[in-house]
């Protein structure tokens, strides 16, 4: 039946209302739904997640090459850092060797007063007393000395052992002119070859005053080569210098039986190392045999011999022509083919064999007695 328009719209607009409210509860309830859902989905997810069980990320293998990689590298620089502080005293000691070439004089060393010339075997312990240890690491004590350590050529110039190397009986290491082993001593507490020659000149001095002491007692009058002798003796083994029937004393001895020259003053040192009350000889790092000991003693006193012999020609104040040598002809052409940490004993023989031809002087030693100094000697000779 045809309704008129007015009534049409008066009935679609009651029914607005009720639709309305159908859509809000319709709404609710979806939301609702879906929250519940969610809530399930997401307790579910957390369930699954507790029970499987967490796999190890792996690194790719690229990862793992690169980093291996990397350490290899570091250990590369390290041990390139290791490899540069091992040679830095080579180093130096080859450094101050090129500047003595050019410059024929020490880099560092102070100026020095003049050492007045006299006769090797002259006796005069007040002149002697003036000037031994004048110049500090440079004089005549520490040239002597040192050469017959391996740590100063016969010229005075420093050798690698100078700057530090390892004692072969006790492994201590050693450091400067006079093998210095006592650095780590809180009294001396020195870390260069410098501050460590300081240290033992001082004590060499007492101990060289000592020497004095039992020498007059003694009524003897020490001659230069004595003295010399006496204070490497010092350094060396203090107790045998300086001890009950010690150097003085043996000295003494020698003489009464007739010997001079070298040949009391080796008598004298070799027979230092006797301790009198033990009945034997007393020389652990020398094997405690007398023909070891007078090999060792007999190779130092030539080295304190060829030393002073240098020291004298160059404060007479002789020219480069009057020279038996000079510094450069000083200079070692070839590498001593002995390691001197663990074969000393062969190496400084080849040394001093290496010097005495260079010195133009006879061998000191009969063909054979010591292979090391014909090698050495041979080396030398060559022009």
């Amino acid at each position: 039946m045809y309704q008129p328009a007015t009534l049409r719209n008066s009935s679609a607009q009651a029914t607005l209302p009720e639709l309305s409210q159908y859509n809000r509860a319709t709404s609710v309830a979806t939301a609702r739904s879906v929250a519940t859902m969610r809530s399930l989905a997401a307790t579910r997810a957390i369930a699954t997640l507790q029970v499987m069980p967490v796999r190890p990320v792996r690194q790719p293998a690229r990862s793992r090459d690169s980093r291996r990689l990397i350490l290899l590298i570091q250990a590369g620089w390290v041990g390139v850092a290791l490899l540069i502080v091992a040679c830095l005293p080579a180093w130096k000691a080859d450094f101050d060797q090129r500047v003595q070439q050019k410059t024929g004089t020490t880099a560092t060393a102070p100026k020095q007063e003049p050492v007045p010339a006299i006769s090797p075997w002259s006796s005069d312990p007040s002149g002697i007393q003036q000037w031994l240890f004048v110049g500090g690491f440079d004089s005549l004590v520490a040239r002597t000395v040192g050469h017959a350590e391996g740590t100063r050529t016969p010229d005075g110039r420093k050798t690698r052992a100078y700057y530090g190397h390892t004692d072969p009986g006790n492994s201590v290491w050693n450091l400067g002119s006079f093998s210095f082993q006592h650095c780590r001593e809180a009294r001396y507490n020195c870390s260069t070859p410098e501050q460590a020659d300081e240290h033992q000149l001082q004590r060499l001095q007492s101990q060289y005053a000592a020497l004095q002491r039992q020498a007059t007692a003694a009524k003897l009058s020490l001659t230069l080569p004595e003295t010399l002798n006496g204070i490497d003796l010092a350094n060396q083994a203090p107790l045998a210098a300086l001890g009950d029937q010690g150097y003085i004393d043996r000295l003494v001895q020698a003489k009464q039986k007739g010997l001079g020259g070298q040949e009391a003053i080796l008598e004298a040192r070799v027979w230092s190392y006797w301790h009198p009350k033990k009945n034997r000889w007393d020389a652990s790092g020398l094997g405690n045999t007398e023909s070891n000991i007078r090999h060792d003693q007999k190779r130092r006193l030539l080295a304190i011999a060829r030393a002073m012999t240098i020291a004298q020609q160059q404060q007479a104040g002789l020219t480069d022509s009057q020279r038996s040598l000079n510094v450069l002809k000083l200079q070692p052409e070839t590498v001593n083919p002995y390691a001197f940490d663990s074969q000393r004993s062969d190496y400084l023989w080849w040394d001093a064999g290496y010097w005495d031809a260079k010195l133009h002087q006879q061998p000191q030693l009969p063909p054979g007695n010591e292979p090391a100094y014909d090698q050495g000697f041979a080396n030398g000779s060559h022009p």
